[in-house]
Order: structure tokens, then sequence, then C-alpha cells
């Protein structure tokens, strides 16, 4: 027993390390959305850290005081369950139990492991795991949330603590919908105004996808109303809330916190509109809809359904100053849907189909990216690195058994939830409608999004989670009955020193894990800034670029071993420094001299990527390029055909497939595939266009591919010129002018491709016209002002022509030819005056 003196000390040493923990939990929740939602490995390291300090805090608390409880929940279970299957599927073991486990892993990883020179040594000791590189990043960040999860289950066990982390959440989801409305209205089209978005414009606050970015506002947006409603039911617990009474406490000072809270609820469902996420409007819509229905339900708020109505009309207002018009035609695309959810159900179809040949324990957490293209059914020309529904990658990724241990988890959740609603006498319950209304909302969006993958969403989730399971236990007997436990005793805080010692050295390896991933993508991203140089040039570089460009992959490569994406490029750079020099007779590669045994070194190195990931596609498409081309290995084409099996999203690998169809004279099968590889990177159209004109001598083929763009008909035509389809391909490029050119966004040079057409044609008029039209655009191209003023000066506009090509003087000075044509022009108009 414990004396009083020892208890009340024993609290006071808990209640300093629960305000530590609650603000580093008050800084990781406010860090991880500025950090993008912590898509980058830099940001992911913090956040570890992060959870592995709380986790050891957590842990003192209880050694130290000696009488901390511990909340236990059946949630802990499915958790547990979660951990325990991916941990399974990095376990290597003997093939013979793999087997048991999963035949068709072991089927599929001896088909394509066993040619390898120790590929017998490879099979015979597997994992379930695909990749396990990836398996361990995922890993990684379900350790990350299952931490926060049990951390915030057991420190906030009273209601102070549970509005504050409430107000938190609030504070910080409004401070991000805010700089998503200021980013809308007055940005630039870059994430704070200075870092440039892959889709040209930042409708998203700090978060790179609009779909996060709803899923982790809606959860913002959560916490707000749980916060409202908690305020609402203390004032009103005792008496009906009449217009009176509710006039009386809008205008008192009491008040002020509600308002903001309301305040930020509001701007933050109008963040959602304007950040164009159908899937985060409907999925809000639906989960406010649901929540003032439970609300008519219960007596406690019962008549409280007009917050709902007041904020709805508040986030509509805002809509209408910042961007209703852009919401309303995204609103529109509704009708769209169908079609974009087409492609999206034949994901989930597909993955079923996987998930069949794996139905036990999945493929390995994290593998969907690398094991889904083998299943790729769909007509989507690029690759899907998520499944865009969380359950579905879920079956297919950890099978059954932990796709049951997400839907027991969210069970257990649930009935909290119910109960906590039922009972909710207590104003501090009414928070359960505002973390039941974010929950219900990321749950929806999950059927077609991938948003709980970004830690800044799924630990969010999980705060949700624990705070309703803490809701129910609110008021029970800490330390009494079967929902706590204590460290009461020597020995069982000598178990509490021993969980420590395991918490620490698990913790170990997954920072050091995540410090090499940090320190490796640093490296990747000096490699990709040398590659972006190279590219443009066409890959023609000097020795020292591809000197350092080797150098910083090599890095990326020896920090993550195991990483095949870094060991695939790797390779690639190595082969581009040596092939760089082209016989201009022939069109072939010029090797160095050693050139076979470097490039045999390079297909070693590829071969060791593949033990990596035997299904990462575009290993096998290189290597089969590589041995059948140089090494003139009778093997090559079956890796090519390999490479295009596992990778049909993979450009190279289209191509090289494509170009074994085209020589055995496969037509239909090398349109197929020569087709996906330009939709996935236009830039080969010409060794496309190349394939089908001079080897099957169908440019017919050429021109569909080149489909509706002006860029590639304009390839086409300037390979065909002079010859008899050359005519058909240039009547379909003008056809394509005329009708892109009439789009706003058309660019520039369009206007001037359609001006050379239409000057060819003798049509001087159109060619002036649509010369003017590209100069609007681009203002300082001299050459096009320039042609310009030659059009007008053959239709006799003299002083326009010279007007024209004075303005080519001032932005070039040194333009003899605009000069020229000036005074010949000068001496046509001098004629004219003195002419009778």
């Amino acid at each position: 027993m414990f004396s009083t003196e020892e208890v009340l000390y024993g609290e006071e040493r808990a209640e300093r390390f629960d305000r530590v923990i609650e603000g580093m939990v008050m800084a990781t929740l406010a860090f991880m959305p500025l950090a993008f939602g912590v898509v980058e490995a830099w940001s992911e390291e913090v956040v570890l850290v992060s959870a592995a300090v709380l986790s050891v805090c957590l842990l003192l608390k209880g050694i130290v005081v000696g009488r901390a409880s511990f909340t236990w929940t059946w949630a802990y279970v499915p958790v547990a369950v979660f951990i325990a299957v991916a941990l399974l599927q990095l376990t290597p073991m003997p093939s013979a139990w793999i087997g048991v486990l999963s035949p068709n892993t072991v089927e599929q990883k001896t088909a394509l492991l066993s040619d390898l020179p120790n590929g017998a040594n490879l099979v015979s000791t597997l994992t379930l795991s695909f990749y396990p590189h990836a398996t361990r990043h995922d890993l990684r960040l379900v350790l990350a949330v299952a931490a926060v999860f049990v951390v915030v289950l057991n420190v906030y066990r009273r209601p102070d603590q549970i509005m504050r982390l409430l107000a938190v959440i609030t504070v910080i989801g409004g401070g991000v919908a805010v700089l998503a409305l200021i980013q809308n209205v007055a940005g630039n089209g870059k994430i704070y105004w200075c870092i440039p978005s892959p889709h040209g414009m930042a409708h998203s606050g700090p978060f790179v996808n609009h779909s996060h970015y709803a899923q982790f506002m809606n959860l913002s947006v959560g916490a707000a109303l749980g916060f409202v409603f908690v305020r609402v039911h203390r004032r009103f617990v005792h008496c009906r809330a009449v217009p009176s009474v509710v006039a009386d406490y809008c205008g008192s000072p009491a008040a002020r916190p509600t308002w903001a809270a309301a305040t930020m609820a509001a701007l933050g469902a109008a963040s959602i509109f304007v950040c164009m996420s159908r899937g985060g409007m409907i999925s809000m819509l639906i989960a406010c809809a649901a929540t003032v229905l439970v609300l008519s339900m219960r007596k406690a708020l019962k008549g409280s359904g007009w917050l709902m109505v007041l904020l709805a009309l508040a986030a509509f207002i805002c809509v209408l100053c910042v961007g209703f018009d852009a919401v309303h035609d995204r609103l529109g695309s509704l009708g769209q849907l169908q079609r974009a959810e087409g492609g999206r159900w034949q994901i989930v179809k597909d993955i079923s189909v996987a998930w069949t040949k794996f139905p036990l324990l999945g493929t390995g957490l994290g593998t969907h990216e690398v094991v889904y293209p083998m299943f790729d059914r769909s007509t989507v020309a690029a690759l899907a690195s998520h499944a865009e529904n969380e359950y579905a990658q879920a079956a297919e990724e950890t099978g059954i058994v932990g796709l049951m241990a997400l839907v027991v988890f969210a069970v257990l959740v649930g009935r909290d939830y119910i109960r906590v609603i039922r009972a909710g006498q207590v104003p501090i319950y009414s928070a359960a409608y505002g973390l039941g209304f974010g929950l219900m909302a990321v749950m929806m969006h999950s059927l077609s999004d991938f948003g709980q993958h970004l830690p800044a969403n799924g630990i969010l989730s999980a705060v949700f989670c624990a705070l309703l399971i803490r809701l129910r236990r609110l008021g029970s007997d800490e330390g009494a009955g079967g929902g706590e436990g204590a460290l009461r005793d020597s020995r069982l805080r000598w178990y509490g020193i021993a969980g420590l010692l395991v918490i620490c050295a698990a913790w170990g390896w997954v920072l050091s894990d995540a410090d090499a991933a940090r320190r490796s993508e640093h490296g990747w991203r000096r490699a990709l800034a040398v590659e972006a140089g190279l590219a443009r040039r066409n890959w023609q570089g000097h020795a020292e670029e591809y000197a350092d460009l080797i150098r910083h992959a090599q890095a990326a490569a020896t920090w993550q071993p195991d990483n095949v994406v870094y060991r695939y490029w790797l390779a690639v750079y190595r082969w581009r420094a040596i092939s760089q020099t082209v016989d201009p007779d022939t069109g072939g590669i010029l090797l160095p001299p050693q050139g076979h045994d470097l490039v045999a070194r390079i297909v070693d190195e590829l071969n060791e990527a593949r033990a990596c990931c035997p299904t990462f596609g575009a290993t096998w498409s290189v290597l089969g390029q590589l041995e059948r081309l140089v090494l003139n290995r009778s093997e090559g084409e079956k890796r090519i055909q390999t490479g295009y099996v596992l990778a049909p999203y993979d450009s190279t690998a289209c191509l090289l497939a494509g170009g074994l169809d085209v020589e055995a004279g496969r037509v239909e099968q090398a349109f197929v595939k020569l087709r996906r590889a330009v939709r996935l990177d236009e830039s080969c159209f010409a060794e496309v266009a190349r394939l089908l004109v001079d080897h099957l001598a169908r440019p017919d083929l050429a021109l569909e591919i080149a489909g509706e763009s002006p860029d590639l008909a304009g390839q086409l035509a300037l390979m065909l010129d002079a010859t008899e389809f050359g005519q058909e391909v240039d009547q379909r490029l003008l056809e394509l002018l005329e009708l892109k050119c009439r789009e706003e966004a058309s660019p520039a040079y369009w206007h001037a491709m359609l001006a050379s057409m239409s000057y060819r044609q003798g049509n001087l008029e159109r060619a002036i016209a649509c010369y003017r039209a590209a100069l609007i655009k681009n203002y300082g191209h001299i050459y096009w002002r320039f042609h310009l003023a030659q059009l007008l000066s053959e239709c006799g506009l003299v002083a326009e022509a010279i007007h024209e090509a004075r303005i080519c003087l001032q932005l070039s000075p040194d333009f003899d030819a605009a000069r020229r044509l000036i005074e010949r022009l000068s001496v046509v108009r001098t004629s004219r005056a003195t002419d009778p």
C-alpha cells in the first residue's frame, strides 16, 4: 500500500511526464501537415524519432512513478496482429515453410530467381514479401502510428486533456485551411509560394495531393466539431436551447472559444471544396448527414442540428468568396465520376485476382507498386503506385489476416463510439460526435484514395481512435477492474525496465533504418539534379558530369543496398555514360575500349538488383536489352518479354517488347505495346514511329498513336516529308492545330506551327493572324516576329512590316536580317512616296 504522501508525490511526477508527452504530441501534430504531410525521408525520420521518444517517455513514466496505470483495450490485439504479419513477411524462412503459407510466392520467386548464378541459394530461403525494402519502410510508419495510438490512449485520461488536444488539432487544421485558402486566392501555383507543385497549382495548402489534404482537413473539422459540441453541451446541459438563451450565449465572452472553433470548422470545410477533391467533398457530406442523424436521435444534444446548418452556411459563404466558379465546375464533373471510378474499380478487380494468388498473408506490406502490374488489366497507361482503395490494398499486401485485423480494430472503435453516444449525458462525451464525423469521412474517402498512407493522416486517425476508446473509459476506477493495470511492486517495475530495453532496441533498429533512408534520399536528389541537366541535352555530357551522377547514385545505393530503384538507375547511368557516341553512318552505338567488359559488369549489377525485388520489371527490360544487343546472349529476348509482363507501365519495357513484336511481324501486339510506351513517355515517339515506318511500312499506325497531339503529329510530318503519306499527315496536323489553337491554354508554338503551314498553303492572311496570336503569348520570339514582318511585306503592308522589324532590332540589336529588311522596305516606301 502507498501512503497519502507517496500517492501525491507520484501523481505530481506523473503530471510532469504527461505535460512533456502532451507537448511532444502537439508538436508532432503541428509538424506533420507543414512538412507536406510527411512524404520525404527526412520528415519521416522526424516523426519516427518523435514516436520513439513518446513511447519511451510513457514507459519511463510507469517505471519512475511506480504506480502509473496502463489502459488495456482489446484494440491492442488487432494492432499487434497487423504488426506481426509485417514482421512475418520480413522473416527469411525455408522455402518449404513459405510454400505452406503461400505456395504461389515460392512458385513466382523460383521462376524469377532460379536462373541467377546463386539462384539455388536464393530460392532455398525466402521471405513472404516480394520487396522487403518497401515492407520495412511501411512497417516503420505503422509502428509510429501504433506508438502514438498507445501513448494518446494512456496519457489523455481527463476531460481537460482531451479538450486541450481537440483545441490544438483545431488550431492546426484552421491554420492549414487558412494557408490553403490564401494560396488559392493570392498564390502563384507553388506551395508556400516557393516550392513548385507537380500539378502546377497549390490549392491544398502544404499538401501535394488534394485528396490527402481533404482527408487531413476532414479530421481537423471533426476535432473542431467535437470541441464545439462539448462546449455547447456544457452550456445547455441544464436548460433547453431556445433561441433567446442561444442568442445570449452567442453574444457572451464565454462563447468566444466556441465561435473560434466553429469558424475554423467552416474554413476547413470550405477549403475542402476549394481544393477540388471530389472524394473529399462527397465523404464530408456523407459524414455530415450521418452526424446530423445521430444528433437528432440523442437526447443530450437533441435540437443541436442547427450547429451543423450554421457551419455549412458559413462554409458556403466562404466558398462564394474564394472560388465558387471553380468549385461549381468541379461538382459539375461528378457526371464523369463513373468513368473515373471505372478505372479504380478495374484496379480493385485486378487486385482481387492478385489476392487469390496470395490470400493468407499477402505479397508484403508496401509491395503493391511492384506486384500489381503483373495483374494489371486496366486501360490506364500510367502506373498505379497505390490501389486508390485502402481496403483492397490492405488485402493485397497483408492478406486476409491483415485485412481482418483492420476490420476488427474498426469494429472495436465503432463499438466504443456507439457506447459513448448512448451514454452521452456527460458533456465531454459529446466530443464523440466530432471524432466520429472525422473517422466516417476518412473511411468513406479511403474507398477511393490512399491518404492514410501519409503519416499526417494515419497518425491523426490513430489519435481519434484512441480518444474514442478513452472516452468510453472516462470515469472508470483507475487501477480497478480488468481495464487498468499498474506497476505497483518491484517485480512489475523490473518487467517495465525489461520492456523499456526491448522497446529501445526496436526503435534503435527502426531509427537506424530511417536515417539510412534519409541519407540515401539526399544522395538520390543530388543525382536527379545532375540527371535533369543531362536529359535536357539528350544524355550528352562530359565525363565529369557522369562521374558526379554515378557518384551520387552510388552513395544512395550504398546507404540502401536493397533499394531496387536506386540500383536499377545506377546501372542505367553507367550504361548511359559509355553509350553516348553514335556511328553517324549506321546509327549504332560505339562503345569505348573494354566496352563489353563494362556492359558485362552492368549486367551483373542488374542481376543483383533482381535479387532485391524479382518483380521489378524495368530491371528485366534493360538487362534483356544489354544481353541481346551488346553481349549477343540468347536469353535477352526472354528477359525483355518478362520485363513487359512485370512492368507494363514502364515505357522502356513497352518499347523494347514492342520492338520484338515488330521484328517478328506481330503487328497488333506491337501496336498495343508501342502505343502504351508513347502514352507513358512521349519522348519515345520518334523511335516508335521509326519502327512502324521503316520496319513495318505502317505510317498509318504511327499517325494513330500520335492521336490528338500536334507535337507528335508534327514529328511524324517531318519524318514523312516528301512522301505520299506525308500529305495525309500534314492534313491531319493542320486539322489538329486549327482545333487546338482555339483553346485558351494553347502554347505559342502551336500558333507558330499553324502559321508556317498556312504560309506553305498560300494562306497569308491566316499565317499573319497566327503569328500575331503566337507573339501575344510569347512577345520576345524574334524569329516569329521577323517571319511576320516578311509576310506583311509580301502583302504590301510596308509600314506594319517595318514596325515589326524594328521591334526585332529592339529585342536583338545584332539581328542583321531585320536591319536589311527595314532598309529594303524603306526604299520601297520612299519610292512609293515619290511616285506621282
